[in-house]
């Protein structure tokens, strides 16, 4: 073990500074207990998507630092629509006179197609539920969302009511909601929420939501939907689960009801906890485009789809044009989606130069694989599903010597051999680290020419003739300027044209050996290119040269210079 690392103690008198205060916190299961050692959700699989509700336009704007106008609401609701929303909660036409225009502008203007329910909300108080039917006059049908807090805090803190005064105000609030439906000339399905579920007694809860679905009877072809709001979420995803999975046990008359999922984010874990809660029964999820909400937000809805789709699962909502989407968004809310959103702007980029290299040939692959399955080392979906696209050349100082051969291959058709990958690699981690920036692919050029193809240096190629002589060998002439003043014709004799240079430069001093030698073309047809890369070293030093020529003999010679000025240039 290392000696600086102890193992943590035991002694309850030593408390970390950044514990909490004693008695301040306690673990969730210690306030809201529940048993359930059978369960059998662990054990099920999500085949379909659930019913989704976009809770956008009311639980999304009252939580945007600018609440959006009745112009772009309408806006966004066509957004909603578009994207393949069919049920989306339009407001809470009782609560102000902004929202009441937004229903009735909704209503009078018919921009509610055939095929989406709009949902309305309002708090179970009698006024209010009066104040929300007046407003959908001239609907075709609606859910009527109806709320009740019924968490310890709220009851006992807030409102001051008992258990007893809780229920009996969800149980009339149905009732008249019931009323009302019966002569309100349009179709109305109940929703009902016990607001603060996770803060709720689990068999209380149950007790409201049973006492509701009594209430509204629901005739035989006819479902009432109970709503189990995370509205602050305080547990582990998996007692989440245990909770929907027992709340299904226990819910009278499960067969009429939809039972419906509302998270929020508050421990950063509302998708899990809604695929946990599929898992465990529910039917359907409420939530917004990418996860806006109050506090830490609502779940996000995208990544929800997202995650089917990438089980081969139909979302039921058009993932197609995701860049269209949350375009769309930022402009209606004023909000910006994360760019590690698992559909945001880096998403499919790659930084790291390990992850460059191995994600290549596997899109390769993917070109001409004869099954479709997608195999893609550290992309795990194809981003042009998404309407997006795999960003290859995205380089820091964390991306490496494979990041920058990959930079310098994908956008400019040098294969850079391995020995002279850490070169490279060194090159660009030093202009990063000097910058404290990303660095573009036309300066990772710009460096890789100045430093590797055209290094300063004393010597000047302007012009050299290669002819055999002497059986196999050949004779080098190379004209060179020598700092910038003094023109001179060097020659050497070699076994090819490479060794002939090289030997020619011993007239000036240059004692070079050439390590290692490696050439490819770029570029097609009549503009092919050819690129050579000389590794050459002298009195101890090793550095490499690059030449790129239409001619595969000048590239090799130049090679050799530019490895010959860069020599002069490592100390």
């Amino acid at each position: 073990m290392n000696p600086s690392i102890q193992p943590p103690s035991n002694d309850p008198r030593e408390t970390s500074r950044s514990a909490p205060p004693a008695g301040k916190y306690v673990p969730y299961l210690d306030r809201f207990p529940i048993s359930l050692p059978e369960r059998t959700w662990p054990n099920n699989t999500i085949s379909a998507a659930p019913q989704y509700c976009a809770v956008d336009l009311r639980d999304g704007n009252q939580a945007l630092p600018r609440p959006m106008t009745v112009a772009e609401k309408i806006g966004f609701f066509e957004v909603l629509k578009k994207v393949g929303f069919k049920q989306i909660e339009i407001g809470y036409p009782a609560a102000n006179e902004e929202e009441l225009e937004f229903t009735r502008r909704l209503i009078e203007e018919r921009k509610i197609p055939s095929d989406v329910v709009p949902q309305v909300l309002t708090m179970d108080r009698p006024d209010l539920i009066k104040k929300t039917f007046e407003s959908l006059k001239g609907v075709d049908r609606v859910i009527v969302h109806i709320y009740r807090p019924t968490s310890i805090d709220q009851r006992e803190l807030f409102f001051k009511m008992t258990k007893e005064q809780v229920m009996q105000a969800a149980v009339d609030s149905t009732h008249l909601v019931r009323k009302l439906a019966a002569k309100a000339g349009f179709d109305v399905q109940l929703q009902f929420s016990p607001e603060s579920f996770t803060g709720t007694e689990m068999p209380f809860a149950l007790d409201v939501c049973n006492a509701v679905v009594r209430a509204w009877d629901p005739g035989s072809h006819e479902k009432v939907i109970i709503n189990l709001p995370a509205t602050v979420e305080l547990s582990r995803p998996n007692v989440y689960a245990d909770q929907i999975e027992w709340f299904c046990r226990n819910l009278t008359r499960r067969d009429q009801v939809i039972l419906s999922l509302h998270n929020h984010n508050d421990r950063g874990t509302a998708v899990a906890a809604t695929e946990m809660g599929l898992l465990a029964g529910a039917d359907r999820v409420e939530g917004t485009l990418f996860g806006n909400g109050e506090r830490t937000g609502n779940l996000d809805l995208i990544n929800l789809a997202v995650n089917l789709f990438k089980e081969g699962i139909d979302p039921k909502i058009d993932l197609t044009n995701i860049p269209w989407l949350a375009e769309q968004y930022e402009t209606f809310t004023g909000m910006k989606v994360p760019p590690r959103h698992v559909v945001g702007e880096l998403a499919f980029t790659a930084f790291s130069g390990g992850h460059q290299a191995a994600i290549a040939p596997g899109l390769e692959y993917q070109k001409s694989a004869s099954h479709p399955l997608w195999r893609v080392p550290y992309l795990g979906v194809d981003p042009k599903d998404f309407g997006m696209k795999y960003e290859p050349v995205r380089l820091n100082a964390q991306s490496g010597k494979h990041g920058a051969a990959f930079c310098l291959k994908e956008k400019f058709g040098c294969e850079v051999p391995r020995a002279m990958l850490a070169d490279v690699g060194l090159m660009v981690k030093e202009w990063c680290d000097k910058y404290k920036e990303e660095i573009d692919p036309e300066t990772v050029w710009d460096l890789f020419e100045s430093n590797y193809v055209k290094p300063p240096g004393s010597i000047a190629l302007t012009n050299y003739t290669i002819r055999t002589e002497c059986g196999e060998k050949v004779k080098a002439f190379l004209e060179v300027v020598i700092n910038e003043c003094r023109s001179l014709t060097l020659t050497g004799v070699g076994n090819g044209p490479i060794d002939a240079a090289t030997n020619a430069l011993r007239e000036i001093g240059q004692v070079i050996t050439v390590k290692s030698f490696h050439e490819h073309s770029r570029g097609e047809g009549s503009d092919a290119e050819a690129v050579a890369y000389l590794q050459v070293e002298s009195e101890g030093k090793t550095t490499f040269g690059v030449g790129i020529d239409s001619n595969t003999e000048n590239a090799s010679i130049r090679a050799l210079i530019a490895g010959v000025n860069r020599l002069a240039l490592i100390s």
